[in-house]
C-alpha cells in the first residue's frame, strides 16, 4: 500500500465480493464506506482519473458536487432541451445523414458532443464538424480511461490517456479558461452581474478556487481533468444509449409494425423507450466501489480495503420487480410507484450520475401525463428525429461492439441506412 496525499491507495483489493441482487445494490450505492477510489495503478500514476468529482469520496465529493450541481438545475435543463438541443439537432442531422449510409456511433457522438461541450465550458465552433470531431476523439479516449477496471490492456489505455488529456488541455481548456477565468475577474470586481457569467462546469469551477479547501481545485491538472469528465459523460453515455435503443427497437418494431410511428408521435413514449433501454442494457453493466472500512451490505461482512461488483445487469432484470419478462423490451411495463423505469443504470446514492436528467428526463412514473414542466431527456428527441427520417439498419454491413473493454452495452461502428432526404423535415 502507499499514501497519495490523504488518500490510502491499494496494490491490490484484500478480496472481491460481488453483489447482484436489486435490494442489495440499492444498499450497497447508499452505504458511506463504500467509495470509488481505487488503486494507484489504475487512477493516480499518470493522473488518468485522479482526483475527479466521480473518483473523490466523502467532504471532497460533497463540497464539489454541490458547486457543479448548479449547472444541473431544471430550468437550465429546460434551456437545453427545449431552446438549444432542437436548434441544432435537425441542422446536424441534416449535414450528418447527406450520405445515407452512416455510422450511427460516430452520428450520436456528435449529436451530443456539441451541447456536453457547451455545459462542460469548452469554447467551440457547432458548425465545424473538424473541431467536433477532435472533441469526440478526446470523449472516446476519455471514455476507455473512464472504463479501466475492465480494459484488456490497461497499461495501453493509461500511455493513450495522458497523451489525450495533455493534448486537450492545451487544445480546448486553456483557450476556454483564459475567456471564463477574465469574465470571473471582472465579476469579481463588480463589473458584470452574475447572471452574466457563462453557465458551465468551468465556470464554476473557476469561481469557487479558493474558496473552499475541500474543493481540491488548486492542482490546475484536476480542473482539467473535471471537465473533461463531463465532457465524457455528456456524450459517450447518450450516444451509446441512442444506438441501444434502435438496437432493441428495430426488431421489436419489426413485430409490431406501427411501433415505430407511436414512438416518432409520442415523446413520452420515447422516453419509455430510452428508459427501458437503459435497464437493459446499462452503460455501466458492473459498478466498482471500495470499501474504505470494514462495513456490512445485505448482512455480508466486507472487509476494509474490499473491491465490491455491483452486477447492475443482472438486477435490473429482476421478475419480481420488473415482471416474468423481465429480460424481454417493453418499453410499456407495469412498475410498482417505487421502481424506476431505468432500474439501477444511473447508480444512487452521493455518486449518482449528475446527468442522469439530461440522457434520461424526469422519472416517469404510471398513469403518467406530461405536464409543462416535464423533461423527456435529450436522447428522447435524438431518437425521435433519427426515427423520423427513416433509420434501419445498414443490411450490408454488421454492427461492431467495442471490444476494448468487457463492458458488452458498448459499441464502435453501428452502419445504418436514412431514407433519402426530403424538401421539408417535420418538426
Amino acid at each position: 500500500m502507499s499514501h497519495d496525499g490523504e488518500v490510502l491507495l491499494l496494490d491490490h483489493p484484500v478480496t472481491t465480493i460481488t453483489f447482484d441482487g436489486y435490494d442489495a445494490i440499492r444498499e450497497a450505492l447508499f452505504n458511506k464506506d463504500l467509495s470509488r477510489s481505487f488503486d494507484k495503478r489504475t487512477y493516480a500514476q499518470g493522473n488518468v482519473r485522479d482526483g475527479v468529482v466521480s473518483i473523490v469520496h466523502g467532504a471532497t465529493h460533497r463540497a464539489r458536487r454541490r458547486v457543479e450541481n448548479t449547472e444541473f438545475r431544471a430550468d437550465r435543463l429546460r434551456l437545453y432541451e427545449r431552446e438549444l438541443f432542437p436548434a441544432v439537432l435537425e441542422t446536424m442531422l441534416d449535414r450528418l445523414t447527406v450520405d445515407r449510409a452512416v455510422n450511427l456511433f460516430e452520428l450520436g457522438e456528435l449529436l451530443s458532443v456539441v451541447l456536453a461541450a457547451r455545459r462542460a465550458g469548452l469554447d467551440h465552433d457547432p458548425e465545424d464538424l473538424g473541431q467536433l470531431r477532435r472533441l469526440v476523439h478526446f470523449v472516446d479516449a476519455f471514455s476507455q480511461a473512464s472504463a479501466i477496471l475492465d480494459a484488456r490492456d490497461p497499461d495501453a489505455v493509461r500511455a493513450m490517456a495522458r497523451q489525450a488529456w495533455a493534448d486537450f488541455e492545451a487544445e480546448f481548456v486553456r483557450p476556454s479558461w483564459a475567456t471564463r477565468n477574465e469574465a470571473v475577474e471582472r465579476y469579481r470586481r463588480g463589473e458584470i452581474g452574475a447572471e452574466e457569467l457563462p453557465h458551465d462546469i468551468l465556470t464554476a469551477l473557476l469561481a469557487h478556487r479558493g474558496s473552499d479547501p475541500r474543493l481540491e481545485l488548486d492542482d490546475d491538472g484536476r480542473v482539467v481533468r473535471e471537465v473533461g469528465t463531463y465532457l465524457q459523460g455528456g456524450t459517450h453515455t447518450s450516444s451509446q444509449t441512442l444506438i441501444n435503443a434502435l438496437d432493441l427497437l428495430f426488431p421489436a418494431a419489426d413485430r409490431d409494425p406501427g411501433l415505430r410511428d407511436r414512438v416518432v408521435a409520442d415523446r413520452l413514449l420515447a422516453q419509455r423507450v430510452v428508459h427501458e433501454t437503459l435497464r437493459l442494457r446499462p452503460t455501466t453493466p458492473k459498478i466498482k466501489r471500495r470499501a474504505e472500512a470494514d462495513t456490512t451490505v445485505a448482512g455480508r461482512r466486507i472487509p476494509k480495503d474490499a473491491l465490491v461488483v455491483l452486477d447492475v445487469a443482472t438486477a435490473n432484470r429482476d421478475p419480481r420487480l420488473f415482471g416474468p419478462d423481465a429480460d424481454e423490451f417493453n418499453p410499456n411495463r407495469p412498475l410498482a410507484d417505487d421502481v424506476a423505469r431505468w432500474a439501477l443504470s444511473f447508480g444512487g446514492g452521493p455518486h449518482q450520475c449528475p446527468g442522469r436528467s439530461v440522457a434520461g428526463g424526469f422519472p416517469v412514473p404510471p398513469s403518467f401525463e406530461p405536464d409543462d414542466d416535464h423533461l423527456f431527456g435529450l436522447v428522447a428527441y435524438m431518437l425521435q428525429a433519427v426515427l423520423r427520417r427513416g433509420v434501419r439498419p445498414d443490411p450490408d454491413r454488421a454492427a461492431v461492439r467495442d471490444t476494448r473493454t468487457e463492458r458488452y452495452t458498448r459499441w464502435s461502428e453501428y452502419p445504418v441506412l436514412f431514407d433519402p432526404p426530403r424538401e421539408a423535415v417535420p418538426a
